[in-house]
């Protein structure tokens, strides 16, 4: 008889730890619940903050972005109301109004990617602005020039730089900006001194041709000439016979 009080107590026991595992793992799973919900809003928070931050520093840095947002007040709507209903009960991020995942942080991760990528393309555009400097022919046509050579490099690496700057979004747009400045001043300074005047087309064609060994001796006209002397390179140019 002894032993079946013994049995109800040990059964007694054992129901016991039974529920209290069960609620501790309930528990557990709430909690792994709620950290899932955290990293969804912490990471599309993050995410809508530095779009944010870029847009804005573009627009007081001078660079307009269109971008409009999809819906954008339509979320801002569910956000306010996620956070009174979570407000009012806890308990609600597991079952909220909505889906989380698929109607509202998938969405706002969306918008930022949209936004990051309207902005980038509005910074090129931007620098592409900065570096229309023309095309390369006379550049090109001057680089044959021995006396030009090392001015026409120094406009290529400038151009280069110019080009490099638009590639990605500066994390200070207005730095970046004063940065293209002094590069584009750069670019005009050495350019005026390589080309005081313009440069006749006469003149292009007639480097060209003979950086090609190419020129017809009646391409040598009194312009090409007098441009030339004027710039004391008729000694880069010599006459052959074929």
């Amino acid at each position: 008889m002894g032993s079946k009080p013994m049995l109800l107590d040990r059964a007694a026991t054992l129901a016991t730890k039974i529920n209290t595992y069960q609620k501790l793992k309930n528990s557990a799973a709430e909690a792994e619940q709620f950290a899932t919900r955290a990293k969804q809003f912490e990471t599309a928070s993050l995410l809508i903050a530095g779009l944010r931050e870029t847009l804005t520093a573009l627009a007081e840095a001078g660079v307009p972005v269109d971008f409009e947002p999809s819906d954008g007040l339509g979320y801002a709507d569910k956000a306010r109301t996620l956070r009174e209903a979570i407000k009012e009960d806890p308990a609600k991020v597991n079952d909220p109004p909505f889906d989380i995942k698929h109607a509202f942080t998938d969405r706002l991760n969306g918008i930022a990617s949209a936004g990051h990528k309207a902005a980038s393309a509005a910074w090129k555009t931007y620098v592409d602005k900065r570096a229309a400097f023309g095309a390369d022919d006379v550049l090109s046509a001057l680089g044959q020039v021995p006396q030009f050579r090392v001015s026409v490099a120094k406009i290529r690496q400038i151009r280069s730089q110019v080009a490099a700057s638009g590639a990605s979004l500066p994390a200070d747009p207005k730095a970046a900006i004063t940065s293209l400045d002094a590069l584009v001043s750069q670019h005009e300074a050495a350019w005026n001194t390589l080309a005081a005047s313009d440069i006749p087309s006469s003149v292009v064609a007639f480097i060209r041709s003979a950086a090609n060994s190419e020129a017809l001796l009646s391409a040598y006209t009194s312009e090409v000439q007098t441009w030339l002397e004027s710039r004391n390179l008729l000694g880069a140019f010599r006459i052959k016979l074929r």
